[in-house]
């Protein structure tokens, strides 16, 4: 095994986490596009690379315009955006007033992994809290349990509500990015025609430094052969939610 592999060298980066960032990269304009798309009505463009949406143009219009074949679900009713962002962020983004409309390009220039970890609690997932309220706080709660001999009995007896509940099979794994950009955005009244958010007409794209917080939840194989791997969803963006930490 090559001593990089082991011993932590500053500045190098090891291949795994160059490509996840370029994946939650990519993951992150998708989601982007899909939730600007469901919340305005209309329809992203993709092309090289570049993301766009411009309310004015003929295609938006057909699909205000009812134009059946330009039909996109509602964001209730999108299962590719719920399967890509957690429903709290998505419900944060939930306040688009009527009679605006958005003009957005977004195009990735690079992504780099700033930090991935592991749940300490096992088989505590945010789908068992949700169902399960009053394991929130978990992780503080343990901590409470802890002195300067070690963990009480309490411990124990929240490990074990723990697993009982929800399992020791499950791990959930929380990841960050860092993702830069080129980007456009600007929501327009169009009563009135003026810019309520975002950037004025003739405006250069910008760079900018999204923070990205992303969540899986693997499991392990019946056949005892590994762990089962969930698919990564975004969880938070740029703080929006405070890390929408659910332990």
């Amino acid at each position: 095994m090559p001593v990089w592999n082991i011993i932590p060298i500053p500045f190098y980066k090891h291949e795994w986490e160059v490509t996840l960032a370029n994946n939650f990269a990519v993951a992150f304009q998708a989601a982007s596009g899909e939730l600007l798309s469901s919340l305005f009505r209309a329809q992203i463009k993709n092309e090289n690379g570049m993301m766009s949406l411009d309310y004015s143009s003929s295609n938006a219009e057909s699909v205000n315009g009812n134009n059946s074949e330009l039909q996109m679900p509602s964001i209730e009713d999108n299962e590719y955006l719920h399967g890509m962002m957690e429903k709290t962020l998505i419900k944060r983004y939930q306040v688009v007033q009527e009679n605006m409309k958005l003009k957005f390009s977004l195009q990735l220039i690079e992504a780099e992994l700033s930090q991935i970890f592991a749940v300490p609690v096992p088989g505590l997932t945010r789908e068992i809290v949700n169902d399960n309220p009053y394991l929130r706080g978990a992780l503080y709660r343990l901590h409470m349990t802890y002195d300067e001999n070690g963990f009480d009995e309490q411990y124990f007896d929240l490990l074990a509500d723990f697993v009982k509940n929800g399992g020791a099979e499950k791990r959930t794994i929380i990841a960050e990015a860092i993702i830069k950009c080129y980007e456009f955005f600007q929501v327009k009244d169009t009563s009135s025609g003026l810019v309520v958010q975002g950037m004025e007409d003739g405006s250069e794209e910008e760079e900018v430094v999204h923070i990205v917080r992303f969540e899986i939840v693997t499991d392990e194989s019946q056949d005892g052969a590994g762990r089962k791997i969930g698919n990564w969803k975004i969880i938070d963006v740029d703080d929006l939610l405070e890390g929408n930490m659910f332990h």
